[in-house]
């Protein structure tokens, strides 16, 4: 993986149903083991104040495209949206054309490729 090539994301969540929340996520985790390209998702979960962080890593925006096709969000999304809110995403790496502007799960703010960096 070069640097460029890799997009990382950090979403903050607010969650109203802490069980099913994590009945969703462990479901999701099961899935995306599986996707190629995919180099972290973990997930952090304060259970007494719902806040939750999503931290995931793909080695390039093809392999996060397939994880956006696939059954995470096609399957488990629309019940996620009845459990939380996706409050905001902190994006990093070179945004694809059209990915600034265009349809998100949540306000996003593009960092763009680190400057210095110890990773890839």
């Amino acid at each position: 993986m070069r640097q460029g090539e890799a997009v990382r994301f950090v979403i903050e969540i607010d969650v109203s149903d802490v069980d099913a929340f994590r009945s969703l996520v462990e479901e999701a985790v099961a899935i995306s083991r599986d996707e190629p390209g995919t180099l972290v998702y973990d997930w952090y979960l304060n259970d007494d104040t719902g806040k939750c962080t999503l931290y995931e890593a793909y080695e390039s925006f093809e392999a996060l495209g397939l994880h956006i096709q696939g059954r995470v969000f096609t399957e488990l999304g629309p019940k996620f949206m009845e459990v939380c809110k996706f409050v905001h995403v902190d994006a990093f790496g070179e945004p694809p054309p059209g990915a600034d502007g265009g349809p998100t799960i949540a306000p996003t703010t593009w960092w763009g490729a680190p400057f210095a960096a110890v990773s890839g």
